[in-house]
């Protein structure tokens, strides 16, 4: 695992260096903002295959965007979903964005999740490293290295309101339960990257993430194994719990590569308020 751990970390250096310190060389203004979009999600995909490819405990991995399959090692034990990088939109107005791994042995199932990363890049270029054996470990970079601090524990609620949809499509069940927490004077904190959404969770010690069910997108919007895996298995770690609106995520054990899923995670008093709302 530590190999795997090194590996990530210095996929987070390079595109750290490459993409978001350097984001100017890829706001063309000759090119559009999907092409623009490609192109980072390109490079980023690059750097995270070469150097995964260099870990001989790695069989395989599989971005998000692609989906396509990289076999690297035949004999070797992990499975690496990736997201190269999340909401590039935000990379012309100097905001942090983030990427994040599932590190899976033998298959890319909630139950064989071994551990997982985040990263958050520019501003707040930090690391959060998950695993079953040695919980959850914040690392922030220093000089030129990843220096751990003081791991994140989760409080029983907190006061962070972070939502993502549309408001007109949300659902009178989500509108009741948000309406609730602005009621109980939560702030709202929402980036639309769910690295740096998680993270000021983490860092603020509690509050609630949401990606719910709309009207547009029935099953949700984040994708079960590139996203909401991941971090649900950090944010379980890390005291927390995440659901679906009723089921805890962890719980459903697709392997389907194009599933997605509406999810709420944060605190747990927050999430017992959530299993209210929904009937449970």
């Amino acid at each position: 695992m530590i190999e795997v751990f090194n590996a990530i970390s210095n996929i987070a250096e390079h595109i750290e260096r490459d993409v978001f310190a350097n984001s100017k060389d890829f706001l063309d203004i000759r090119k559009s903002d999907k092409e623009m979009h490609d192109d980072v999600y390109a490079h980023c995909g690059e750097i995270i295959e070469r150097e995964l490819e260099k870990v001989k405990s790695i069989r395989g991995a599989i971005g998000k965007k692609k989906k396509q399959y990289c076999e690297i090692n035949p004999t070797g034990k992990y499975l690496i979903s990736y997201l190269a990088i999340d909401s590039p939109e935000l990379l012309d107005t100097n905001f942090s964005v983030g990427s994040i791994f599932g590190i899976y042995e033998n298959s890319l199932e909630a139950k064989n999740l071994k551990a997982s990363i985040y990263i958050t890049y520019g501003a707040t270029f930090q690391l959060v490293f998950a695993s079953l054996n040695e919980g959850v470990k914040f690392f922030s970079y220093q000089g030129d290295e990843f220096v751990q601090q003081e791991s994140f524990s989760l409080n029983q609620n907190g006061k962070i309101n972070s939502t993502a949809g549309l408001h007109k499509e949300w659902s009178n069940k989500h509108k009741t339960l948000m309406k609730s927490f602005f009621d109980d004077e939560y702030r709202l904190r929402f980036s639309n990257s769910l690295a740096l959404d998680t993270h000021q969770i983490l860092f603020k010690k509690g509050g609630i993430y949401s990606s719910p069910a709309t009207t547009s997108n029935p099953n949700g919007i984040l994708e079960t194994i590139f996203e909401a895996y991941p971090i649900a298995f950090i944010i379980t770690l890390a005291g927390g719990e995440a659901v679906d609106g009723i089921n805890n995520i962890l719980d459903n054990q697709t392997k389907d590569i194009h599933s997605k899923t509406p999810i709420y995670f944060g605190s747990k008093a927050e999430i017992q308020r959530v299993k209210r709302a929904f009937g449970v």
